[in-house]
């Protein structure tokens, strides 16, 4: 197995497109506890960085963003980007008070609301998505210039992504945990349009493995470079 990963070189070509990043125990579950902060490893980290400092924006569910604490932006980092259709978000917490406050994707009906309001009072900036559907999310973003794509989750975040055959690549960290049970799957289908969408075929682009039994997967949807 490799100890020393080149994260540079896992990472693949520095091309434009939406890249997903997930990680997973053996057993399937996106979370241990509740939260992703048991699994993964320093590598795992330097992988979310470094697809941080590639991007553009960083595409996450409020749900995700709460579970996990999530702070605002670094300097050089991609803008955080929250999608939320209730803007039920809390200012005090560190999404706003750390870092460059987040960008809200939300449905244009939000837009100019005493919530959307608030949040802008708090250094948000947010932005309208049409319908609120992912294809007119990722409109909105190439709209403003933002090519490079990251999508950090959770599972319905993802789900409507890869409904929409919206992924270039896919990032997979296996952790070595094995659950008894899935306390969260990776994806999860919010609606049955997305729950029968067709499957994605990909390519294994790059393995890659630490010393703790860590694995690293690329992977390519089928036909993009």
């Amino acid at each position: 197995m490799h100890t020393d990963i080149d994260v540079s070189a896992h990472l693949g070509p520095d091309t434009p497109g939406i890249r997903l990043i997930e990680v997973s125990t053996l057993s399937g579950s996106a979370t241990i506890d509740g939260t992703s902060d048991a699994m993964g490893n320093a590598t795992d980290a330097a992988l979310f960085q470094g697809l941080r400092k590639w991007g553009d924006v960083v595409v996450v569910g409020a749900g995700t963003v709460k579970a996990e604490d999530y702070e605002g932006s670094s300097p050089g980092a991609a803008r955080i980007a929250v999608m939320s259709y209730s803007l039920d978000l809390n200012v005090e917490s560190k999404l706003f008070q750390v870092g460059t406050p987040p960008l809200i994707l939300t449905p244009d009906e939000n837009v100019g609301t005493a919530a959307a309001q608030r949040l802008e009072s708090a250094g948000a900036t947010v932005l309208g998505t049409g319908d609120g559907s992912i294809q007119s999310v990722v409109a909105a973003l190439h709209a403003q210039g933002w090519t490079r794509i990251v999508c950090e989750g959770g599972p319905g975040v993802y789900s409507a992504f890869i409904a929409a055959g919206l992924v270039d690549k896919l990032y997979l960290t296996l952790d070595p945990h094995l659950t008894s049970s899935v306390a969260q799957p990776l994806v999860y289908a919010r609606d049955e349009e997305t729950a029968q969408a067709p499957a994605l075929s990909l390519e294994l682009e790059n393995v890659a493995a630490d010393a703790d039994g860590t694995v690293f997967l690329r992977y390519a949807h089928h036909g993009c470079p």
